[in-house]
């Protein structure tokens, strides 16, 4: 029991893992080669910072804090369970988040002429701590599913040996569940998962909405007024 439990946790860490190379592999392009980035997200990334920063000056922090609660636990939900398209959409979220916020470094380097540790430690990494890990494990869960689901197809089709007794009792076949239902398994540890997952972007939205725009505004002044 010991050794299934290690194999199902070292199966998500791979994929946290490759998650994590993704989006890494994503912010360092976004980061140092903006020029070729630009057409493709540079425009939907501009309107996307007006329309947060114009939504933002008018609500009140309980809106402001509620917002950004839904739209990442409904971007961690939606990793999870859109994984099941083979992992492909997880995947390709962590390259484009990490294009993006790569991006968006620049652009602030840019602007400001400031070291770009500033907009990373100031903006970036006191929600990400728990954002980024709450993402970075919701699409490991989706990556998982993902496999899953090949996991599953594979099973359906390998040839069956008879289930039952003659007497109609259940043969022992050795499977555990996991192996016997890949994908039963595996959506089941996403249902357990996303609470926790859920639980930590509350706690990167409190910190997002009330501490990270006084950090900013310490750290870059004048940041918000570009």
């Amino acid at each position: 029991m010991k050794e299934v439990g290690y194999q199902r946790r070292f199966e998500i860490r791979i994929y946290f893992v490759f998650g994590l190379f993704l989006l890494v592999v994503g912010f360092l392009i976004g980061w140092l080669h903006p020029a070729r980035v630009s057409q493709q997200i540079g425009p939907a990334l501009k309107q996307l910072a007006q329309t947060m920063e114009h939504n933002g000056a008018q609500l009140p922090w309980p809106h402001e804090w509620l917002l950004l609660l839904l739209h990442n636990a409904g971007t961690a939900t939606e990793l999870a369970l859109f994984g099941l398209a083979f992992g492909i959409f997880p995947a390709y979220s962590m390259w484009m988040n990490g294009l993006v916020s790569g991006y968006a470094v620049s652009l602030v380097v840019q602007a400001k002429g400031v070291p770009a540790w500033k907009p990373i430690v100031f903006g970036l990494l006191p929600h990400g701590i728990f954002e980024l890990t709450a993402i970075l494990w919701a699409a490991a869960l989706g990556i998982g599913n993902g496999m899953a689901l090949f996991r599953a197809i594979g099973h359906a089709f390998r040839s069956e040996t008879p289930t039952r007794t003659a007497d109609g009792q259940r043969k022992n076949t050795g499977e555990s569940f996991r192996d016997a239902h890949p994908l039963r398994f595996s959506l089941l540890r996403t249902a357990r998962s996303l609470p926790i997952i859920w639980g930590m972007l509350v706690i990167a939205a409190t910190i997002e909405s009330a501490i990270t725009p006084h950090l900013i505004a310490w750290g870059i002044p004048n940041l918000q007024s570009h």
